[in-house]
């Protein structure tokens, strides 16, 4: 009995562990083969690449473009996917300070996403004590200059967070962490730690 509670047991530890994993899918990305981007940032879970040569100003106070969604979601899950877009949608509209004119413009697509599985967080909870389950979602930021061209992208793989709050809900710990990547993208995008730190 003690040797099957403890193989369950390691079974939800590890699959908890791969469902909590934000790792940020690779794909063959054109630009970035060009040599024409400056890779600010590259970890298993962000990619940052601001275009060779682009002023900061092209980078600060973008005005905010599209949000959108790709996913295959159906029935409840397609009114939830949708909410986590206009949350995303609001923050940026209202924490993103006012474009200048000329200003680049911000367009934002979500996918990849994975709710959380409130059975799996029941099921640890119980064995560990802990809910593991925390959902994700991919997010690609873009900023694009007045005259069309593609100056900066973020690519993030953005996972709920351990916390208790959301664990039986299957989409509000990814809302959660989309909505404050959305605060971060408004106050303090990686794209811009360039310039900040050649200003030093």
């Amino acid at each position: 009995m003690h040797s099957r509670k403890s193989s369950i047991v390691a079974g939800v530890i590890a699959l908890s562990v791969l469902s909590a994993c934000a790792v940020l899918d690779s794909r063959p990305d054109s630009t970035a083969s060009a040599g024409s981007w400056n890779i600010v940032r590259k970890s298993e879970s962000v990619e940052v690449m601001v275009r060779k040569g682009v002023p900061e100003g092209a980078l600060k106070t973008p005005g905010l473009g599209t949000v959108r969604v790709h996913s295959s979601f159906a029935g409840d899950d397609v009114e939830e996917v949708q909410r986590i877009a206009d949350a995303l949608t609001s923050k940026l509209k209202t924490e993103l300070p006012a474009a200048g004119d000329g200003a680049s413009t911000l367009n934002v697509t979500i996918s990849e996403l994975s709710p959380v599985s409130p059975a799996l967080n029941v099921a640890s909870a119980l064995l560990v004590f802990y809910p593991l389950d925390t959902g994700g979602a991919t997010i690609e930021a873009e900023l694009v200059d007045s005259g069309g061209t593609r100056v900066a992208v973020w690519r993030e793989r953005l996972s709920g967070g351990l916390g208790l709050t959301g664990s039986l809900s299957r989409w509000a710990k990814v809302r959660n962490a989309v909505v404050a990547w959305g605060e971060a993208c408004a106050h303090q995008p990686p794209w811009l730690m360039p310039a900040k730190v050649a200003a030093l």
